[in-house]
């Protein structure tokens, strides 16, 4: 019984040390002063208290004091104020030594790479309260990079090994002399291995030398650790590896009974009737020999209590509906990915206590659903395979998500931004994330995906890139606290060992042998390209493409008849707005693409040639770009067309075989969806955090229900990703270069079949009768209740003398009008916008912003319920966005501009109601007397 208690004890791979030899777990007569004394009217158990004003830090060389005089009270010569969370840039930005680097800087000629070779110390103060009598007191770490040693009032009481692993210690015998006041000095070690910074160079069409993860790669010996910011092809180099202490510092009290960790492991019934909660309670005993406890606690308004006896030291208890019977849910709220339901979470508060006092407790939101990973499909070989398709509480899901590469570059990523970017995939209809090799580990990236919805495909450290980590074990560690910590959360979908290759064997068996031991409902994947392990799992892979490509292209690679599947990394050009453009450029670089425009990774992958051959694409898809606004406006149909292209391809054949095309499509994870730093590729936001076209592609393409055109065949395809089948009508209206139509026809949906596509007409024949070499597709899809769920638009070459879209600057200009409302309540600002083109020319692109009338800054974020809005003439759309009271407060005067591919301003009519509403003069410059830009 012993070694079976101490290993899972182990296993909940939080480090944890004493104060002094053993701390408390030593402390004689630790039992009976639990109980009695003047004190005992005063709680055991305290909550968590975030150490956060105070910080100080430095580097750390051999003329700095030790450990024993840096946490103490005697001042040390050298200290600057630090930021915690954060890094030592980030606060040497704060500090004003820097300016912030990814914004009209070239980051390694701006800061020096020398701030990766060396560790830091940090150092604060705090106060803590008098212990009573049985009292325990615990620092916490939740993230270090790299490497952390950690020292209290003169003492080194513990270390922490990778960024990824959380540091638990007991500090109850120093905390008892500390007469009311903490010395906290934490040694920041530096990385193991580095390679010099990597340097972006626009003429060479690559980004920073060609290769990802610096010159040789060994920044991947490290292991965990944020090792994409040795420079990647979407990240510079960053000068000081993001080291430093990355998430909060905490420190709480408990008695002498700790919960080291609570399992909440869900099991719902196949007809989703029923759900059977077990809970696995890690326990930290210092009584110092078996003791009776309560575990009482509460779910979904439902007390309960259990006595047990705990053995001194580490033990656990496991409750399930035989013992407790609320654990038993009939007819449970379930857990759904966004767009099939709602994420509903319960909320189960337990604690353990004895004698009247509360020891500890923990609280834990979780969710109720059942996931199966795969269905057979026809491999190339010609036998079925268990390939990876998603079913969660049997309903198909065709997964449709991101790729997070990293939530910051220099880790800037408080709660609220961070939610943010959880919304923005959330409003894009997007039901998955894919965190790339785990560097977004956190409790605010895994709480927020729990609450919109977003499933979580969690990768762990190792990539292709560069060599396998030279600790193992030290992987491995971290990788366990990773599972045991993130496990409760609904929304983590698999596991997965790394990046595009398979880890070196000892990981692979390591990490499949953890998720039998601690996680073993859930898949566990080898690498993104591929499973290796028992009963593999196939049907997947990466590799792109990552540049962009016709729309064409994505639907023929898509089309049923190319293996695999599932193809979770695929990405494009994403190009940013005008504004955005402006502000993460210097403005002698606006016109003239140089090595500023590479730091922002305008070479992407060396696709299309790098930039150069981008912008050289464009030009011959669109026409040449005459200034930056005329690129912006240009790019803004690059992005919106091929990005659009990509999640509706695996939509238009998703599910179902069909005859000659035996690989259905079960998902796509697009490269990428979260931008780390300002970028000119795979985003569908700005760093800043600005929704542009490729926001509002990927919205579009991923409605549940949606009407696509297939861009290789015609087809016209009813994509139904809903339980239930859907019937009415698809109206198609086709327009000529000058609005005027020219064709239309109206497809009968008899039954759409549910969670699958279906092929309802083509309209190759009206096309090719288009009397220009451009037209604009409608379709419209209206319910047999006359109900319209969905409209959707294309610009589409006549197939019978395809040349691009060159002829669209020969369009005339759109009519329109634009009213604006606004709605002052408690919680902000509603604004509702009304467009309606007004004259026959269609109106293409209308974009609408919200920017401060006194400083013409855009107010972000806000991103609009729908924009970019195409619309034929006497068509209308509203578009509808929220203000939180904060941004009313910092821009008192409000109003919405909007600017388009080409508007006719004098036949326009633009009227606000308490709000102003004029045109985006500035993207609306297109046409200078003379080129002003490239060159």
């Amino acid at each position: 019984m012993t070694q079976l208690n101490r290993r899972r004890f182990l296993s909940s791979g939080i480090a944890v040390a004493g104060g002094g030899v053993l701390g408390a777990l030593a402390m004689p007569g630790l039992a009976a002063a639990a109980t009695g004394g003047t004190d005992s009217a005063r709680p055991l158990h305290t909550d968590s208290h975030e150490i956060t004003g105070g910080w100080t830090f430095m580097a750390a060389d051999s003329t700095t004091v030790p450990g024993e005089a840096q946490a103490g009270a005697r001042h040390v010569a050298g200290m600057k104020p630090a930021v915690v969370p954060g890094t030592p840039l980030t606060s040497m930005i704060a500090n004003g030594e820097y300016p912030d680097p990814l914004y009209g800087h070239i980051v390694t000629d701006t800061v020096p790479d020398t701030l990766k070779d060396t560790g830091y110390w940090y150092r604060v103060a705090f106060p803590v309260p008098r212990l009573i009598p049985g009292q325990r007191f615990w620092l916490h770490f939740e993230g270090i990079n790299y490497l952390g040693n950690i020292w209290l009032n003169g003492a080194e009481v513990g270390t922490i090994e990778g960024a990824f692993k959380r540091g638990v210690f007991d500090v109850t015998d120093i905390i008892a002399k500390a007469d009311g006041t903490a010395h906290l000095a934490v040694l920041v070690g530096k990385l193991d291995y580095a390679d010099p910074p990597a340097l972006p160079s626009y003429a060479s069409g690559v980004t920073r030398g060609g290769r990802n993860g610096g010159k040789t790669g060994i920044t991947l010996k490290n292991g965990p650790t944020l090792f994409c910011t040795a420079g990647w092809d979407w990240l510079p180099t960053i000068p000081d590896r993001d080291l430093g202490i990355w998430q909060p510092v905490t420190w709480y009290t408990t008695g002498p009974v700790r919960l080291t960790d609570v399992r909440v492991d869900p099991t719902l019934s196949a007809d989703l009737r029923t759900a059977d909660i077990a809970i696995d309670l890690g326990l930290d005993s210092a009584l110092g020999k078996p003791s009776a406890v309560t575990v009482r606690g509460s779910l979904d308004g439902h007390e309960f209590e259990r006595t047990v006896t705990v053995p001194a030291g580490s033990s656990s208890v496991t409750v399930t509906p035989d013992d407790i019977d609320c654990l038993r849910l009939n007819r449970p709220k379930l857990w759904w990915p966004n767009g099939y339901g709602d994420a509903h979470r319960y909320r189960l508060t337990i604690g353990v206590e004895s004698g009247g006092q509360v020891h500890d407790e923990r609280t834990v939101d979780f969710g109720v659903r059942r996931i199966e990973y795969t269905k057979p499909i026809q491999s190339p070989s010609g036998d079925p395979a268990d390939c990876l398709a998603i079913t969660v509480n049997n309903q198909p899901i065709l997964v449709m998500g991101g790729n997070w590469g990293l939530d910051e570059a220099l880790k800037r990523i408080p709660r609220e931004r961070l939610r943010a970017q959880l919304r923005l995939h959330r409003d894009a209809n997007l039901n998955l994330i894919r965190n790339w090799n785990g560097q977004s580990s956190t409790e605010d990236f895994f709480d927020a995906c729990d609450e919109y919805g977003i499933l979580v495909w969690q990768d762990f450290f190792c990539s292709t890139e560069g060599p396998p980590p030279a600790n193992v074990t030290r992987d491995l560690d971290n990788i366990r606290d990773c599972i045991v910590r993130f496990r409760n959360h609904p929304s983590v979908l698999l596991w997965c060992g790394g990046n595009e290759g398979p880890p070196p064997q000892p990981l692979i068996d390591g990490l499949n042998a953890l998720v039998a031991e601690l996680d073993p409902k859930r898949a566990a994947l080898t690498s993104s390209a591929g499973d290796t392990g028992k009963d593999p799992i196939g049907g997947y892979s990466s590799g792109g493409p990552y540049h962009w490509v016709t729309p064409g292209t994505h639907f023929s690679l898509n089309d049923g008849t190319h293996w695999p599947p599932f193809h979770n990394e695929v990405g494009s050009y994403s190009i940013p707005t005008l504004e955005f453009i402006k502000k993460m450029l210097p403005e002698a670089s606006w016109e003239h693409p140089d090595d500023f425009w590479a730091d922002r990774d305008v070479n992407g992958n060396g696709g299309n040639g790098g930039g150069a051959g981008y912008l050289k694409l464009t030009a011959e898809r669109y026409g040449e770009p005459q200034n930056l606004p005329d690129f912006a406006r240009k790019s803004q149909l690059m992005n919106y067309e091929c990005i659009k292209a990509i999640y509706e391809a695996h939509a238009a054949n998703m599910q179902s075989a069909a005859q000659g095309k035996p690989y259905p499509r079960t998902g796509v994870i697009m490269w990428m969806t979260n931008p780390a730093q300002p970028s000119f590729v795979w985003q569908m936001y700005s760093h800043d955090l600005e929704a542009h076209s490729s926001f509002y592609a990927v919205q579009h393409a991923c409605r549940r229900v949606n009407v696509i055109l297939n861009s290789q065949t015609l087809d016209v395809v009813v994509a139904n990703h809903t339980r239930g089948a859907v019937r009415g009508t698809v109206s198609v209206t086709l327009h000529d270069l000058n609005g005027a139509e020219f064709a239309a026809t109206s497809l009968r949906v008899d039954g759409a079949a549910a969670s699958d596509h279906t092929v309802v007409g083509n309209i190759a024949p009206q096309l090719k009768g288009a009397p220009s070499d451009v037209a604009f597709v409608r379709l419209s899809f209206k319910s047999s209740h006359g109900a319209e769920p969905v409209r959707n638009f294309y610009w589409a070459e006549n197939p019978a003398r395809a040349a691009g879209f060159v002829s669209l600057d020969d369009a005339p200009a759109a009519a329109v009008s634009v009213v604006a409302r606004a709605r002052h309540g408690r919680d902000g600002v509603g604004l509702t916008v009304e467009v309606e083109n007004t004259g026959t020319a269609v109106a293409l692109m209308l974009h609408l912003q919200v920017y401060d009338t006194r400083t013409g800054e855009r107010v972000l974020p806000a991103t609009f319920d729908d924009n970019y809005l195409n619309l034929a003439g006497g068509e209308s759309g509203t578009a509808r966005v929220q203000l939180d009271g904060e941004q009313v407060r910092r821009h008192q005067e409000i109003g919405v501009r909007i600017d388009g591919w080409k508007i006719d301003q004098h036949a326009s009519r633009l009227r606000g109601h308490k709000v102003a509403v004029t045109f985006n003069q500035a993207a609306l410059s297109t046409h200078p007397p003379e080129k002003t830009f490239g060159g």
